[in-house]
């Protein structure tokens, strides 16, 4: 988006809701998306104690607005 200066973080989102940042943040929305969708992906197949139980990377914007939510378990599924 051109002049759109916001970053996009990431949030790994636990069974409590307690958010962990994790990642780099970036500055495109779509690519955030992806970066969630890569991250998801890893935390499925590397981290086994957030399966099954409803964990999912958050992408937030610099105003703490959640834009996206990619699921730890479907990640793992498609992945």
């Amino acid at each position: 988006m051109a002049g759109d200066n916001r970053k996009f973080h990431f949030n790994l989102v636990d069974q409590n809701g307690l958010a962990h940042p994790t990642g780099e943040p970036v500055n495109d929305r779509d690519q955030a998306f992806a970066v969630a969708k890569r991250l998801a992906i890893d935390i499925a197949e590397t981290r086994q104690e957030y399966l099954g139980k409803g964990c999912f990377v958050s992408v937030v914007d610099d105003a703490g607005i959640e834009i996206h939510r990619e699921g730890v378990d479907s990640a793992e599924k498609s992945g």
